[in-house]
């Protein structure tokens, strides 16, 4: 049985649900489950306003509420309304597993709550920060991650946005080991999916997350049963992508791309 725990940050949409898919998996132990920092449109509404203007961003916004607001009702009925749960603190309630916001990955009293625990693997979807080496080394197994793009094409921020960008007709999502750099250790596994029938950073981030969430769970099957094998993974600078400019964001909408 392998002792897992996970790091990533709030989400609405599809992280809960691949949460659920884990819990589902015989030979897996969720442990606890973590959040840190603020998700991505949130730290950069301004910038995404700007970029993709204010109908499409009230458009994100307002799907953003709603799920909150389900979250809300959910919770206050304990758990029971019959809809798949839409916030991560809302998946560790219904399991009851240890549940937690860290306000930093390195400080000594998260180090000493992880330590604790006695864990073969620490997973990350999407968690946004760089684990310090002495959480890489702490689980037996160590630090997986899932990214969602073919690394090492794409890695960095945003490849929702950049695969769309630059005209990509297919997209994908990778689990590898984590090390001291973004999305730069070995690849335990890959999947591509058709993207030509995404026009939006939405759909992009929806298809590539749930074929990311059953990749994570193929990988763990294979980790537990001793047969999993890692590919170098080349990275450069070229492979890489920031946050784009407003100016950037503009083009891609007269081109036709959406936020949602």
């Amino acid at each position: 049985m392998l002792q897992v725990s996970i790091i990533t940050q709030e989400d609405s949409f599809v992280i809960p649900n691949n949460i659920e898919l884990l819990l589902k998996e015989n030979g897996i132990n969720i442990i606890s489950i973590y959040t840190v920092g603020k998700g991505a449109m949130t730290k950069k509404r301004g910038l995404f306003i700007k970029g993709f203007g204010f109908c499409q961003s009230a458009k994100m916004g307002t799907l953003t509420v709603a799920t909150k607001l389900i979250n809300g009702l959910d919770l206050l009925f304990f758990g029971k309304l019959p809809c798949a749960k839409k916030s991560i603190k809302a998946v560790a309630k219904k399991h009851r597993i240890l549940y937690g916001f860290l306000p930093s990955i390195c400080s000594h009293d998260t180090m000493e709550e992880l330590q604790k625990q006695n864990l073969d693997l620490i997973i990350s979807f999407s968690a946004p920060c760089i684990f310090p080496p002495e959480l890489l080394a702490l689980p037996k197994h160590g630090c997986l991650n899932l990214h969602c793009s073919l690394l090492p094409l794409y890695a960095g921020l945003l490849p929702s946005f950049w695969t769309l960008y630059h005209g990509e007709k297919t997209g994908g999502a990778t689990v590898h080991y984590m090390d001291d750099k973004i999305d730069n250790g070995d690849i335990l596994g890959q999947v591509s999916v058709d993207i030509t029938d995404c026009e939006s950073m939405y759909q992009v981030i929806r298809k590539t997350k749930q074929v990311g969430g059953k990749l994570m769970i193929d990988i763990l099957r294979q980790i537990g049963s001793g047969t999993v094998q890692a590919m170098p993974n080349i990275s450069s600078k070229e492979n890489y992508f920031t946050w784009p400019t407003v100016e950037q964001m503009r083009n891609f909408r007269k081109k036709g791309g959406r936020l949602i």
